[in-house]
């Protein structure tokens, strides 16, 4: 199960939510004033979606 935590406790962590998530595989729920914004989760690296950033400027309207 996620866990829930503030946007403001996201901003202060975020190095240390990210091992959490990375290492420990554990999932997060942001919200802020009670709304929930976003859900952190490891990512799948089986995937085949893989982004490289380096091939930024191929996506569309850059």
């Amino acid at each position: 199960m996620a866990k829930k935590i503030s946007a403001m406790e996201t901003r202060r962590n975020f190095g240390e939510i990210m091992d959490q998530v990375y290492l420990m595989h554990e999932e997060f729920i942001v919200e802020r004033s009670g709304k929930t914004l976003a859900k952190i989760v490891p990512f799948d690296s089986d995937s085949s979606g893989k982004l490289d950033f380096r091939d930024i400027l191929k996506l569309p309207g850059i």
